[in-house]
């Protein structure tokens, strides 16, 4: 990929005014997800090592785990993460992030990472009502292409931005998109999109991953295959979206090396239920025991 050079990560600090997921019109109702669409899609504000704050989003995957972008937690040391649900909002703290091992600068950008993907464990199940979703397997069809490409859908919080202007921060949005391909030469196989504001062949409700958006996910059938990464997106200050075409990064949740670490943690630590199943399962053999 010709631009591959140009790309930055997508973290959104807090306060700025970056642009989110980037879209056509901002008076469609169809960008919008509602507190009924995409619940488990969670916003994340996280506190950064050396100090000052930034914001990402993040995907529920089990009740207590969250699927998120790697440079999302590599440089932090706490994390709040926002549910919005039809019971309400419910903000809930973070007891670990575990980061992939492969995590690193890739050698043709450092300021861009390869298998960015992290896991947040929440202190509490996340609510009731937002949704979970399950990670794609390697088995959906896919196809590559400007305009034949499989479509997805894309979920992301932070600062919003289109051509004519920015949006207001906060706010959960979906778009669409066609898979471009997968990022050549590279050990992680990141899946690209590309979006171009002046194309005539792109649907208006179509748009593009930006700052803020970090650790979204892209969906395909309702499941995850790719986690939001970089984008080559500028800022809304920069002006219009109409003069090139954009691209954006998602980690690749397909790539082996990743799925099997992301199996792997997650059977590393149990679920509430499974504490609880085990809790039941002592004390039933301490019962037996006095028996005895």
């Amino acid at each position: 990929m010709g631009f591959f050079g140009r790309y930055v990560i997508l973290l959104g600090c807090l306060g700025s005014t970056a642009s989110a997921i980037t879209i056509h019109n901002t008076s469609s109702p169809s960008y919008l997800t509602g507190n009924s669409a995409y619940t488990g899609v969670a916003s994340i504000v996280g506190t950064l090592s050396a100090g000052g704050g930034f914001g990402c989003t993040g995907a529920l995957i089990a009740p207590t785990v969250v699927i998120t972008a790697g440079h999302c937690t590599a440089t932090a040391n706490q994390w709040n993460v926002t549910f919005e649900t039809a019971s309400g909002i419910a903000t809930i703290g973070v007891t670990s992030a575990e980061l992939h091992p492969l995590y690193a600068n890739r050698a043709s950008n450092p300021n861009i990472q390869q298998f960015d993907v992290a896991l947040l464990r929440l202190a509490i199940p996340a609510p009731l009502d937002a949704a979970i979703y399950t990670l794609a397997d390697g088995t959906l069809p896919l196809t590559f292409g400007y305009t034949t490409g499989t479509v997805v859908d894309q979920v992301g919080y932070g600062l919003g931005g289109n051509p004519s202007g920015a949006l207001t921060s906060g706010v959960r949005r979906r778009a669409g998109n066609q898979l471009l391909g997968i990022l050549g030469g590279e050990a992680d196989q990141a899946l690209v999109t590309a979006h171009d504001f002046s194309s005539p062949f792109e649907p208006p409700s179509f748009g593009i991953i930006a700052a803020g958006d970090s650790g979204g996910p892209m969906f395909v059938n309702n499941k995850i295959i790719g986690i939001a990464s970089a984008s080559t997106v500028p800022a809304v200050s920069s002006g219009t979206y109409t003069s090139q075409v954009y691209y954006g990064i998602h980690t690749n949740v397909y790539e082996p090396l990743t799925r099997q670490w992301l199996a792997s943690a997650m059977i590393s630590t149990p679920e509430p239920e499974s504490y609880l199943l085990l809790a039941s399962g002592l004390t039933f053999l301490a019962l037996l025991r006095r028996r005895v």
